[in-house]
């Protein structure tokens, strides 16, 4: 699965905002301290992962600019199909859609978890989406799932 474009609806400072034509290789967020790369690295995560519940140490990112508390990814699978994943705050880690372009059928985390090729937050995290903190911290790579 590769990701294409990204719009957030309301999570931390964003509000209404979009990132298209992401590179299918490699994408880098680069910029100064608080320019929100760690905020649109969490709203990936969050989008296919769910949102942290109360009791978590992460940080939510509730939307202080406005908006309901997600958004939606743009995503194509090793077959070309493109998919929109959506989530939004709620119940446990929030309700997912996964719609596939061109269809009415609308699925949810199973049919993600398909997309992700089963993988975890753990892999996702540590191999395919991760910060400069947890490149430093090469013990994140000890994880079983990463292993495996």
């Amino acid at each position: 699965m590769k990701l294409e474009s990204l719009h957030v609806d309301g999570f931390g400072h964003y509000h209404n905002h979009d990132l298209n034509n992401l590179s299918p290789k490699l994408t880098v967020f680069l910029g100064n301290n608080e320019a929100g790369k760690s905020t649109l690295l969490a709203f990936i995560r969050n989008i296919l992962f769910g949102f942290p519940d109360g009791r978590s140490k992460e940080n939510p990112y509730p939307p202080l600019a406005g908006g309901r508390h997600g958004g939606r990814l743009k995503v194509v699978d090793a077959n070309g199909m493109r998919y929109t994943v959506a989530r939004h705050a709620g119940k446990g880690l929030g309700p997912v859609t996964v719609e596939p372009e061109g269809q009415a059928q609308i699925a949810g985390e199973q049919a993600l978890r398909g997309l992700l090729g089963q993988a975890g937050r753990g892999l996702f995290h540590n191999v395919f989406a991760f910060s400069l903190n947890e490149l430093q911290q090469f013990d994140t790579l000890e994880d079983d799932e990463v292993r495996s």
